[in-house]
């Protein structure tokens, strides 16, 4: 049987692992394991990280087997990385205006 042609893990298998290997995290989710190395890497994936060894420069991926079984569920709230950086920017743009009203209160008190 091929790999293509195997059957992909059960929520069962998935939770027998501390660290769900990330080719059994691929058949899982059907995505390639090329993509979930990037997409950990890139800290993109909601259900794991990637770590960098700055001396040797290999990586050490973490998988939790709870957030995996979430997100294929859709029960692990996701964004995209241009959703949060508008989210972020709206919320700086927010605190900046307040503050920059508040100033104007004042100034303007000051000069009357």
């Amino acid at each position: 049987m091929k790999k293509r042609d195997t059957p992909p893990p059960t929520e069962a298998e998935i939770r027998k692992h501390n660290n769900v290997p990330v080719e059994l995290a691929a058949r899982y989710i059907g995505w390639s394991s090329v993509t979930i190395y990037y997409a950990l890497q890139q800290e993109r994936a909601p259900f794991g990280f990637a770590s960098q060894n700055p001396k040797t420069g290999t990586w050490t991926y973490n998988i939790s087997p709870g957030l995996l079984i979430r997100y294929k569920n859709g029960d692990l709230p996701t964004y995209r990385l241009n959703e949060v950086i508008k989210m972020a920017s709206d919320g700086v743009e927010q605190i900046l205006a307040q503050r920059l009203d508040g100033l104007q209160k004042i100034l303007g008190a000051a000069i009357s």
